[in-house]
């Protein structure tokens, strides 16, 4: 996994902006668009106050041949964009169902009763895709 790649993920996972995580670390956002987008990478110095600032060592960061270990909803979210799906869709599904489970608007039977919804839409699409010769 490259670089940029690896620092998409725990941006994200961090919920930081770039232009924030940018001024952070002591750069330009510019600086940091570079790095992103894989054109340039970072000085020693740099690379270490940013590996600093996400709790990983440079030598981890820079290592192509080890990958960062993706959360389920990362491995969705790809599976999604990889399918040529709405990746941004996608995560407006998730981000609001992580709303409505964290958040103390529904209670726990209410909860309950969503899951169960959300199984039945499951079991529903596997059977239909099964039905129009999909598996």
């Amino acid at each position: 996994m490259k670089l940029n790649e690896k620092l998409d993920i725990l941006l994200n996972r961090k919920r930081i902006r770039r232009v924030d995580f940018a001024e952070s670390v002591g750069i330009t956002y510019r600086a940091f668009a570079y790095y992103m987008s894989g054109t340039r990478n970072p000085r020693k110095s740099v690379m270490e106050r940013i590996a600093k600032q996400l709790d990983m060592t440079p030598e981890f960061l820079l290592d192509e041949k080890q990958d960062l270990e993706l959360t389920n909803e990362e491995k969705f979210i790809k599976s999604i964009a990889t399918k040529g799906g709405d990746s941004v869709e996608a995560m407006k599904f998730l981000n609001k169902s992580r709303g409505l489970f964290a958040g103390n608007s529904l209670s726990d039977d209410d909860k309950s009763c969503l899951m169960a919804v959300l199984s039945e839409i499951y079991e529903d699409s596997k059977k239909n895709g099964e039905a129009d010769g999909k598996k």
